[in-house]
């Protein structure tokens, strides 16, 4: 399997952006947004995309249904994947606990691309 390019997107809204990154094939460690709603939002493409790949698109399918609730969703898809969506501001006071959270997630590796849009 080729290695995938991986990217973090900052200020990342609902993930328009990240949404084109990962239909290229490129790997998200985190997204960094402090709306809740726009995390939840990139909670589910990241559960979408997931279960595409993993050509379980019927649980998906079921969700769009409403045959499954939205927690649901996100408890068949692995937790790495949840985690990757950080909530919180971007500020002096949290940039701190944002590395940290992105070192632990992406075990220190090099990352390819960082995404600054706002």
């Amino acid at each position: 399997m080729e290695s995938q390019l991986t990217y973090i997107d900052l200020f990342a809204g609902a993930g328009g952006l990240s949404e084109g990154f990962i239909r290229q094939g490129f790997r998200p460690v985190a997204h960094v947004e402090m709306d809740q709603d726009a995390c939840d939002t990139l909670k589910t493409r990241l559960a979408y995309h997931y279960l595409l790949r993993s050509n379980n698109s019927q649980i998906y399918n079921s969700y769009l249904k409403n045959n499954i609730s939205r927690d649901t969703l996100w408890e068949q898809i692995p937790s790495s994947l949840i985690d990757s969506v950080i909530n919180t501001e971007i500020s002096k006071r949290t940039i701190d606990n944002i590395f940290l959270k992105i070192d632990s997630l992406f075990n220190k590796n090099k990352v390819d691309f960082l995404n600054l849009c706002f």
